[in-house]
């Protein structure tokens, strides 16, 4: 999402902010989100040149929110290891990577290691889920994501989030054989869900896991996905 930001000449201060457009919102309206700071939420006929003239009318309001925001969700304290779910093992944080660094850059520094363990661990397993499952796949891309464990494209590139090293081995296993599973249906039909339950029989439960286990990601690196800055 994209951020913008208006100058308040009172203050001599800009004041970012993110503009997202809902087909379900009927009024616009102004939001303060923990680490992502003011959210305005549009409708779809809601000129967006009229934006930074809103925001302006709110300043005050929004300024006394944020302020309260930075007190109820300061930021995380830096890890001196990371947990490894997927294997039960630890990422050691050296403390000398802190020395001389900003805050977010010491947090950049993590999620390159969360990166470097997600490539080290991920591609092996899923290899071996394909084979195991007899469903082969072309490509396979890490990345990091807010929202989405995993995807499939038409090509048969398998990407997948590295926050995967959060989750349980089992659970990992499955989101792989779910993404695998579209080399074969790209949708989610009866056909796909009798596939994916032939290779995984408790699947239900893995999905329910995935759906909680946003709670369970390290604070400090939920906090990067959100941050303003």
């Amino acid at each position: 999402m994209a951020r913008n930001s208006i100058f308040d000449q009172s203050s001599n201060t800009p004041l970012d902010y993110s503009l997202r457009v809902s087909t379900k919102a009927r009024h616009a309206r102004l939001q303060i989100k923990p680490y992502q700071g003011l959210e305005v939420v549009i409708p779809v006929r809601f000129p967006k040149r009229a934006v930074p003239e809103l925001v302006h009318q709110h300043y005050d309001w929004i300024v006394k929110q944020l302020n309260k925001n930075r007190l109820a969700f300061p930021k995380p304290e830096l890890p001196s290891q990371i947990p490894v779910v997927v294997n039960d093992s630890v990422i050691a944080v050296n403390a000398e990577i802190f020395t001389d660094r900003s805050y977010a850059k010491c947090i950049d520094r993590l999620r390159q290691m969360v990166r470097e363990k997600a490539w080290e661990l991920l591609p092996a397993m899923l290899q071996s889920v394909s084979m195991e499952c007899d469903l082969a796949f072309k490509k396979i891309s890490i990345r990091s994501q807010k929202t989405r464990w995993g995807s499939c494209s038409s090509r048969g590139t398998i990407s997948l989030n590295d926050q995967l090293i959060f989750v349980s081995a089992e659970t990992a296993r499955y989101l792989m054989i779910h993404e695998l599973c579209h080399t074969r249906h790209m949708n989610h039909s009866a056909e796909f869900w009798r596939l994916v339950e032939s290779h995984c029989a408790d699947y239900r439960y893995h999905e329910k896991r995935l759906n909680d286990a946003r709670r369970h990601i390290p604070e400090w690196y939920q906090y990067s996905l959100h941050r303003t800055a």
